[in-house]
């Protein structure tokens, strides 16, 4: 009898669960934030920029590319670039990785130090290590484009 009993239930809270579908639980489901978001929106993404910029500009493997550098122009497609490629609702309308670094002839030893600078700006800003592993992966991702070696 109790197994009959529990089985009712059982069929009772299946059936209420399928009727109810998933709407009923969007309120108990939280998006997890985005990376844009956990990497503190446009003003945290602007401030690692801003850092990165800086690094770059002292350091004696790549600083040669921004000796003429509007670092204010760069630091605003840079920021739009990243929050739209983060999650954020900003829309890059910049010229495509490819086309803007074309210029610049970077060997994967330019590009490697590039990369550890915009990672020592994100240490600077007091990002976590999932985010920093997160951001390192989509830079890696871009290496093909800004050496020139595929199309994006």
């Amino acid at each position: 009898m109790i197994n009959k009993s529990i089985k009712s239930i059982g069929l009772v809270l299946l059936v209420s669960v399928i009727a109810s579908g998933p709407a009923s639980f969007a309120g108990e489901i939280e998006e997890a934030p985005s990376l844009y978001e956990r990497l503190g929106s446009w003003d945290g993404i602007g401030q690692v920029v801003r850092d990165t910029i800086a690094f770059h500009q002292e350091n004696p493997q790549i600083s040669h590319y921004f000796e003429d550098a509007d670092t204010d122009q760069l630091a605003a497609h840079v920021t739009a670039f990243f929050a739209a490629g983060t999650g954020g609702p900003a829309k890059y309308e910049g010229r495509d990785m490819t086309s803007a670094h074309a210029h610049m002839n970077m060997s994967d030893e330019d590009f490697d130090s590039a990369v550890a600078d915009v990672l020592k700006a994100v240490d600077k800003n007091g990002i976590g290590a999932a985010e920093k592993a997160e951001v390192a992966a989509i830079l890696e991702s871009l290496r093909p484009a800004v050496m020139g070696t595929t199309g994006t």
